[in-house]
């Protein structure tokens, strides 16, 4: 899937795409800037920086056409609750504006919970607004202009309202809502502070909700927030005791603004938060970075230019082996030992190709000083040749040494950088596997659990296992009802040419939707799922039935399964998934079905037709195609000259069964069979139309009669 991130580069953009690249996704993220640091993933995505022409941003993102688009804007990490940004809200209009060209696109919005304002108590999805801040209000105007291109173009759209957002690294000055905390308990100055309470939410637990939503959310709007509740006051202490600080007193006041929400829908995604704000802060997990303008000054002036530092080291160490040289330079055993040498070789191994630009320069004047070399002319070249030489060793040593190793520095680092991008690769890749590992251990519980695991499909799979469809009906409505507890369950067969559904069996009367015929044409989303064939759930608050459920066999709508309406506890995924596996169930059961009465038909149309010619097969007459077989290679024969045959006409006699004696008498000379009409042939060999007389007299024996010869040709219709 292409999927467009639209939003500001920062801590909740990183993990979003880096989990959307997870599932294979393509991700662009269209933002006012880049990331400053590349994110720490290892899967790739494509940058676009927002205009700020809006019809510049339009075609930016008519280029890229996604089919789904997350806007989260340039300020959704922001926590002023008094600051305004409608520059948000004008870059949301001109994304609705584009995504609605789109063909069926997805559209999600990330909101807040503070559109529900002064809520003492946990308001739900479909909650009135009622926002009490600058900030719920901005969130309010774009669920509206959401809302308006929902109804007015079709378009799919889903909101998440979640709570207050943190990610692990929080700055002095920052505008999110853990910095802001942090800031105020270590800047506080003296007087009260609302002592507010909050549903904190990691971004990480936030963009796993966000991916459970866009595969699996079926309604508009879903609260998103954290498990635990937390107050403004417990963050303080929290901060005081990680930052080791003992401020003042705080006269807590009460809260202005309380906006808690209940997320009970997306709970039902089988989605939790699994990160505690006060675990985190308490175990060292969040880092604070102060402010620039706070660190130490005068350490920041102590600190010299690398170039800088190196070469003051270069110059020492030159200061070193210069005296070393002019005081070993008159002793017997050390003075043919060139002392610069290994200073060159030292600053070439050590420090690289800049500096060995001076090492080189400093040893070639160090060895001309003190040979006394002051002039290189050329008519005195061949009594400086072996200077000459000594300086160009100084050259060739110092370059091709500081080359060498910054060669082997540069490698060094290739292979550092890819260590650090493998093991990278690991801790990801480690992590998505101990999710794996989590989620493999629930559904190996939920399997194994007795009440609704392998017992429950084994129970399944026996009850639909019938060979009658009226029955597989019938169970399929008891299985469903006993399943998800509820009696609203109706059958219904599809009737393409008016487009309608119709109604076949119900547990009740109040379990069939708009009477017996219902037209499919009235909710397009329904024709659509019934087409293709596809589950299908219906949006809560409307009045379209819970689930439908199309069974499919051989490529024909055999029935559509529908359930009116679901008890609140059973509109989980796993009983979603359980009722899809019922589908699949029931479309392998009356496929069976179907292929068993087929069978039956054509063992009922065997029999018939083995019995109408039982008896001639049982008297060892021989029915049309193998009679004329017979006839054929008596032909072959007599054209090679090898024997002459002819053909009777017999009296059909009433009963054939007692013709098996006549059959086996003639055995070898020939045999008795029909032709298409019915009709009864003798084929005999070595006999013609002369020998007439003999072979009435041999079957008048049997009694039958002979009507008439039949010499030269094929007998009539054979």
């Amino acid at each position: 899937m292409k999927i467009a991130y639209i939003g500001i580069s920062d801590g909740l953009a990183e993990p979003i795409i880096k989990r959307l690249g997870q599932e294979g996704n393509d991700v662009y993220i269209l933002s006012d800037k880049a990331f400053t640091k590349k994110p720490g993933s290892v899967f790739q995505y494509r940058f676009y920086q927002i205009p700020r022409n809006g019809d510049s941003f339009e075609q930016l993102l008519s280029s890229v056409t996604p089919d789904c688009v997350i806007f989260a804007g340039n300020h959704y990490m922001d926590s002023d609750p008094d600051k305004e940004y409608h520059d948000d809200v004008v870059l949301l209009a001109q994304s609705l504006k584009v995504a609605a060209g789109f063909e069926n696109p997805k559209f999600i919005l990330l909101s807040s919970t503070d559109v529900y304002g002064d809520t003492v108590d946990k308001a739900g999805e479909l909650h009135e607004q009622a926002p009490a801040t600058q900030r719920g209000i901005r969130f309010t105007q774009e669920e509206q202009l959401v809302e308006i291109y929902r109804k007015q173009y079709n378009l799919n759209t889903l909101v998440i309202r979640a709570s207050q957002i943190y990610c692990d690294r929080v700055c002095e000055g920052g505008e999110d809502f853990l910095s802001r905390n942090f800031t105020d308990t270590l800047n506080y100055s003296g007087g009260g502070i609302f002592d507010s309470v909050y549903q904190p939410l990691h971004v990480s637990d936030l963009v796993t909700a966000i991916q459970k939503v866009m595969d699996f959310g079926h309604h508009r709007i879903y609260n998103i927030c954290g498990n635990s509740e937390i107050s403004a006051s417990k963050i303080y202490q929290l901060v005081e005791q990680k930052e080791q600080i003992f401020g003042q007193e705080v006269a807590w006041k009460k809260p202005v603004h309380v906006t808690l929400a209940d997320d009970s829908l997306i709970r039902q995604l089988e989605w939790c938060d699994t990160k505690s704000l006060s675990d985190r802060i308490a175990n060292g997990e969040i880092t604070y970075e102060r402010a620039e303008n706070e660190k130490d000054s005068k350490h920041n002036k102590l600190v010299f230019p690398r170039v800088v530092q190196h070469m003051f080291e270069n110059l020492l160490i030159f200061v070193f082996f210069f005296v070393l040289n002019n005081f070993l330079v008159s002793n017997s055993l050390f003075a043919n030992f060139d002392i610069m040498s290994i200073y060159v070789i030292l600053i070439a191994i050590s420090y690289g190709v800049r500096q060995s630009h001076l090492a080189i320069f400093l040893a070639s004047a160090a060895y001309m000083y003190s040979h006394d070399i002051r002039d290189l002319g050329i008519e005195n070249f061949y009594s400086y040749a072996a200077s000459i030489l000594i300086i160009l060793e100084y050259v060739f040593t110092g370059y091709i040494i500081s080359y060498t190793i910054d060669a082997l520095k540069e490698k060094a680092k290739d292979h550092r950088l890819n260590f650090e991008r493998v093991k990278e690769e690991y801790d990801d890749l480690n992590i998505i596997n101990k999710e794996n590992v989590l989620i493999k251990n629930e559904y190996e519980l939920r399997i194994l659990a007795a009440d609704s695991g392998l017992s429950k499909l084994y129970t399944l799979i026996k009850r639909l296992s019938v060979q009658d469809m009226e029955h597989i009906v019938i169970e399929i409505m008891q299985v469903i009802a006993d399943t998800v507890r509820t009696d609203t369950v109706a059958v219904y067969n599809v009737d393409f040419e008016s487009n309608c559904l119709r109604l076949v069996n119900a547990m009740s009367d109040e379990s069939a939707v708009y009477g017996e015929d219902w037209d499919m044409l009235e909710s397009q989303h329904i024709f659509d799922a019934v087409m293709r064939g596809e589950f299908y759930q219906g949006e809560l608050g409307s009045d379209e039935p819970a689930v439908l459920l199309p069974v499919i066999c051989h490529d024909v709508h055999e029935a559509v399964i529908i359930i009116k309406t679901l008890p609140y506890e059973c509109e989980t995924l796993y009983h979603v998934n359980l009722l899809k596996t019922m589908a699949m169930l029931l479309q392998d059961s009356m496929e069976k079905a179907l292929d068993y009465y087929d069978q039956e038909i054509k063992k009922e149309m065997a029999k018939k037709i083995e019995k109408e010619n039982n008896s001639a097969i049982a008297s060892g007459i021989l029915e049309p195609y193998d009679f004329c077989d017979r006839l054929l290679q008596a032909e072959l024969q007599a054209a090679s000259g090898e024997m002459q045959y002819c053909v009777f006409e017999l009296e059909k006699p009433g009963n054939i069964e007692d013709m098996g004696t006549i059959a086996e008498s003639i055995e070898s000379a020939g045999c008795l069979g029909f032709d298409d009409t019915g009709k009864l042939f003798a084929l005999l060999n070595n006999v013609s139309a002369e020998d007439l007389e003999f072979v009435q007299d041999f079957f008048s024996s049997y009694g039958l009669t002979v009507v008439r010869p039949v010499t030269g040709g094929m007998m009539e219709g054979g």
